[in-house]
């Protein structure tokens, strides 16, 4: 999967940097290269952490070690971390002087089956949902979303001198209940929060949007 994280990290920290103001003029093709470079430099440790995240997945209000892990990651890049935002949601908030607010999405949470890839990391973890034990999985992507998130924050942080403004990565709980969003906008989300001015979201589809 994470052969995927190359083009979807690339167009997340592309489209977040033409959306910030620059000190100067950007050329959208050495920017890439840039951006494809620092992605290659972090490369293990972003596979290390997609691997983890993927063999111990947490379904809806239950990620608390998903969550920990992304604001450890969030922390060391010097990002101002807010964890249990939305019961396990957190919003790390990262100020490069005057700008835009933009906003970039991942999410938490996994899905209550069992994993039957063979992969060397597949998950065996279970946890209660329903009042019943079962098996938990990330089946829909949202672990190389997590990984590409702090990757992108990574690369962009990287390159605070070619823009300013303030970076607000969330990630969302519950998104697969469809009820995440709504308890950290019920959180304070945009009231606790700056408002943000664009919104990115961490999404195989953005693979599409690759220059």
């Amino acid at each position: 999967m994470m052969r995927f994280a190359k083009p979807l990290l690339a167009s997340v920290a592309l489209c977040s940097l033409l959306s910030l103001p620059a000190h100067a003029e950007l050329d959208v093709a050495k920017l890439k290269q840039s951006i494809e470079t620092s992605f290659e430099d972090a490369y293990p440790k972003l596979d290390a952490l997609y691997k983890d995240i993927h063999a111990h997945p947490e379904i809806a209000f239950q990620e608390e070690k998903t969550a920990a892990k992304l604001a450890a990651e969030m922390r060391a890049l010097g990002f101002e971390v807010t964890e249990k935002v939305g019961k396990t949601g957190l919003v790390a908030i990262y100020r490069n002087g005057s700008g835009p607010t933009i906003m970039v999405r991942t999410e938490l949470d996994a899905l209550p089956m069992e994993e039957k890839t063979g992969l060397s990391y597949a998950s065996r973890d279970k946890q209660t949902y329903n009042g019943r034990e079962t098996f938990v999985m990330h089946s829909c992507g949202h672990d190389i979303h997590m990984a590409s998130w702090v990757g992108t924050a990574k690369t962009l942080v990287g390159m605070k001198d070619q823009w300013h403004g303030t970076l607000m990565f969330i990630a969302q709980p519950a998104e697969e209940e469809v009820t995440g969003a709504k308890a950290m906008i019920d959180d304070g989300l945009f009231t606790r929060f700056p408002s943000p001015t664009q919104a990115l979201r961490c999404t195989m589809a953005m693979v599409r949007m690759a220059v």
